[in-house]
């Protein structure tokens, strides 16, 4: 049997690596691509498209007018979710096809010159992808001849069932090899099958790498499913619920089994659809509000209780102290969609197994892949668009036509000959066109941007989500008309670069999120007047000179009841001056601080937060902290209820003494991810343990920090948690193989 395996092994070995010749000529070109035309290669292409472009610039110049392009038309290009160079163009506004429209189309979309920038950059991304490719085919055909010995000598030795030790090691060597190479290959979305159920290949949520697993005929044979005990217990469980908990389940309908669900975005969710209160300050002056009461800690008892009955399961994560995310398995998830359509509150699986965008009875509308391609997607399909509540986005990559529903100039229904009021839509509380996954494997982009001009006509909206669109530049001042929206989610919009300057008219915002949005560096000054604002994550501390205009740190401090606070600093400002100004933040109870940059316009990659570690600490080993000025004093304390602090790439060697472990006050988490400086805690150990209330301690991305386990006990003595990852000087703690330790009860 040996000799029998030899000559073909032996053969597929050399043909693979006469293949891998052929693949590379002597220009460096691959040549054998199967089904490949002379004259198909995409540079080729491109240059035939630019010389056409080129001639239509020179026929149709740009006016002076148009020459003076808007920053993001030389913003320089960003990668897009799936790992891509993508250049930013902004909204597409309408196009026109007569010539003279070239010279009068608005300055930042000229046509013409986007084309070719475009292209040009297209052009240097094939290019290096090529180089990529060759890389991969040389490196490949260099670990054949190895493997081909491999193989060899376990033939030979044919009556050892088991791979020695030289073996494995060879072996090992072949596998970090190839394990290196494809960690360069850029991360690509995948193509969709159609004998594939749903998302089953969309990448959507975090499966690491793995295709989602999904069932989706389960729920649709409704005799089999009922007589299942599974089903007979769910529906139990979920008769026991009170009336809110029942709807707080359901919401797991939309999404597909086994994916993980964000915490987050689940309480935005329920805020914004009013079954969750949102208030957290006390309703009278001098009343103190409960801890359990606040949303975050109702949302977290709520998915507790779902999980101690078996009707979700925690996503395991040795790196939290506490679960942030949860999934559904399969059968519990068909057995609720089962429910939800008896109760018609979502209509997405009505036809076939596939699902589809319906709007049910309760006036739920979820939007799925290729929702934009069915009849319902105009606005004069969609029926009894006035009576909408939710809109929410499952998997949809092109969610912009929904504005066309809540025109006030489409008809809809019964009323053919008449125009919509304003008032119409007074019934939509949710918008969700954004990402509900925390991963960004899925690309949504909105085309038009002019229709967000609709948004002006959803006057009772709660919840607005953009979360991860690209191509939004700025928000329209329609949002501004949105005076009963709580919950303005902006995570993510890359290409976004400005705010309302009246987002004052906000009245009831009280969550903001801009986190990630690299293009934003001024803040409206009227921001600070958002009485009711709790949460604000993303305030962009930065060089921006117009005082009337840009909202300071230290402003922020009219926010009497923010709890929550994240900054980006772009500004060459001293450690003691941004501490200064948040000291008298009353509520504060969580704050993040990151330093440097964001400022360069780099969007970090989406797919790596070491990435995000390493091009801000070259940030800043660019851009070093100057002295501080004389003027500058330190704070005399922290926010009096500061729990968690959030440093990232922190500029100091060592810590102020305001800031060192004695003087923390009440706070509960410390983390410190990133800083190529920072080397202590403090001049030297204390010599007995402090009074520190520290119970969670996060490290990461330390070089320089030197400190002993017996140290870290005496600086933080109630310790409960220790996360030390990339830190080689912090020695001798009694972490798991991946930096973990946990205080044993």
């Amino acid at each position: 049997m040996a000799s029998d395996n030899t000559a073909p092994a032996t053969e597929t070995g050399q043909n693979a690596e006469e293949v891998g010749k052929k693949a590379v000529d002597e220009s460096g070109v691959s040549t054998q691509e199967v089904g490949k035309k002379p004259g198909d290669e995409p540079e080729t292409s491109i240059e035939k498209i630019l010389k056409i472009v080129t001639t239509l610039d020179n026929r149709f110049p740009q006016q002076p007018e148009q020459q003076r392009m808007s920053r993001s038309e030389t913003a320089p290009a960003r990668p897009t979710p799936s790992g891509n160079q993508q250049p930013t163009t902004g909204g597409l506004a309408k196009t026109q096809s007569d010539t003279t429209a070239l010279a009068t189309v608005r300055q930042s979309e000229h046509a013409i010159p986007k084309l070719k920038r475009n292209l040009r950059l297209l052009e240097e991304d094939v290019s290096k992808l090529q180089d990529l490719n060759i890389e991969v085919a040389e490196e490949v055909r260099r670990q054949i001849r190895p493997l081909d010995n491999l193989l060899k000598q376990v033939e030979l030795g044919s009556t050892n069932k088991q791979l020695t030790e030289g073996n494995k090691n060879d072996l090992e060597k072949v596998n970090k090899k190839i394990f290196n190479l494809m960690c360069q290959v850029p991360l690509l979305p995948n193509k969709r099958k159609n004998n594939r159920g749903f998302d089953a290949d969309d990448g959507n949520g975090d499966n690491h790498g793995k295709p989602i697993v999904c069932l989706p005929g389960i729920h649709a044979n409704e005799e089999e499913l009922k007589r299942l005990a599974v089903f007979r217990d769910v529906q139990t469980k979920f008769e026991q619920l009170d009336g809110d908990k029942k709807i707080y389940l359901l919401t797991f309908a939309v999404f597909p089994e086994n994916q993980e669900v964000n915490r987050t975005m689940l309480m935005y969710w329920w805020i914004g659809e009013g079954i969750l209160t949102y208030r957290v300050t006390p309703p009278k002056k001098g009343m103190v509000l409960a801890d359990e009461d606040k949303p975050e800690n109702v949302v977290k008892k709520v998915l507790k209780e779902f999980a101690d009955k078996k009707l979700i399961e925690p996503v395991k994560n040795k790196r939290k102290v506490e679960p942030s995310s949860y999934k559904m398995t399969p059968f519990v998830h068909a057995s609720l969609v089962r429910i939800s359509m008896e109760m018609k509150l979502f209509n997405m699986y009505q036809k076939g197994e596939k699902p589809t965008m319906q709007r049910s009875e309760m006036n739920k509308v979820c939007l799925v892949e290729a929702s934009s391609s069915q009849p319902e997607a105009k606005a004069n399909k969609m029926l009894f668009a006035d009576q909408i509540e939710t809109v929410f986005n499952v998997s949809e990559r092109f969610p912009d036509f929904t504005f066309k529903w809540f025109s006030k100039d489409q008809t809809s229904g019964k009323r053919k000959l008449n125009r919509l009021s304003t008032t119409t839509y007074k019934e939509l509380k949710v918008f969700y066109l954004g990402r509900w996954e925390r991963t960004a494997k899925r690309h949504i982009e909105v085309e038009n941007a002019e229709l967000m001009k609709n948004l002006k006509h959803m006057t009772k909206l709660k919840l607005l989500s953009f979360q991860g669109i690209s191509r939004i530049e700025r928000l329209d001042d329609a949002v501004c008309k949105l005076h009963d929206l709580i919950i303005l989610d902006l995570r993510a919009c890359y290409n976004l670069e400005k705010l309302p300057d009246k987002i004052d008219s906000l009245k009831a915002l009280t969550y903001l999120d801009i986190t990630d949005c690299y293009m934003i560096d001024r803040i409206p000054k009227r921001l600070s007047w958002l009485g009711n604002l709790e949460v604000l994550k993303g305030f962009v501390v930065s060089d921006a000179t117009d005082e009337e205009t840009v909202c300071t740190l230290a402003e922020l401090e009219h926010l009497k009841n923010l709890r929550k606070l994240s900054i980006s600093i772009n500004k060459d400002v001293s450690v003691s001056k941004l501490f200064v100004d948040i000291e008298n933040f009353d509520r504060l109870e969580k704050l993040k601080m990151a330093w440097g940059g964001i400022n360069v316009h780099k969007p970090a990659d989406p797919h790596s937060g070491v990435k995000n570690f390493l091009r801000q600490m070259t940030f800043q080993e660019l851009q070093p902290v100057k002295k501080v000025p004389k003027k500058d004093r330190d704070p005399v304390h922290l926010p009096l209820k500061l729990k968690k602090l959030d440093l990232q790439c922190f500029p100091k060697s060592d810590l102020p003494s305001w800031l060192q472990p004695n003087m923390l006050g009440g706070l509960e988490k410390l983390y410190i991810k990133g800083g190529t400086e920072l080397t202590g805690f403090g001049t030297q150990p204390p010599k007995e343990a402090t009074a520190c209330q520290v119970k969670v301690l996060r490290l990461k991305f330390l070089p320089r920090l030197k400190v002993e386990w017996r140290d870290l006990q005496l600086y933080f003595p109630r310790l409960e948690f220790l996360d030390k990852y990339q830190c080689p000087q912090v020695s001798f703690c009694p972490t798991d193989g991946i930096g973990i330790w946990r205080k044993k009860d």
